[in-house]
């Protein structure tokens, strides 16, 4: 009986070792808006297929902005180039996580007459504690 224990208890730790390598999660951190730093929460999901999507919001000086985020095309590892969408427009946000995927580096960039800009604002975050705001 004890053999069997153990095999759940590690069974067990190995679950909740990959759950945690995930880049599902909330994520507390800062961005380039309108020329200054803005604290921004970003909320991201794993759909079954691996596809990421999520939610984000910030405050700016007229107001909260909320948008969206969808992965361009599946990726995998931790670098990962997602479509945000808000009032302002659209384009991309190139992702580059941690290796245990608690935070990540990243930038954005706009999109003019459909065309993607680089990426070349700054966008990062940390796992953050406590509820979606």
């Amino acid at each position: 009986m004890t053999s069997a224990f153990a095999a759940l208890v590690l069974y067990g730790l190995g679950t909740m070792t990959s759950m945690a390598a995930s880049p599902s999660g909330r994520f507390c951190g800062e961005m380039i808006s309108s020329g200054d730093y803005r604290d921004v929460e970003t909320i991201l999901n794993v759909a079954r297929d691996g596809h990421l999507s999520g939610t984000y919001v910030f405050d700016e000086p007229d107001g909260r902005v909320e948008g969206n985020l969808v992965e361009k095309e599946l990726g995998s590892g931790t670098s990962r180039t997602l479509v945000w969408t808000d009032k302002y427009g659209t384009g991309l946000l190139s992702l580059d996580f941690s290796s245990d995927f608690n935070g990540f580096n990243g930038s954005w960039g706009g999109s003019l007459n459909g065309k993607f800009d680089a990426t070349s604002h700054p966008w990062n975050g940390a796992r953050c504690g406590g509820l979606v705001s």
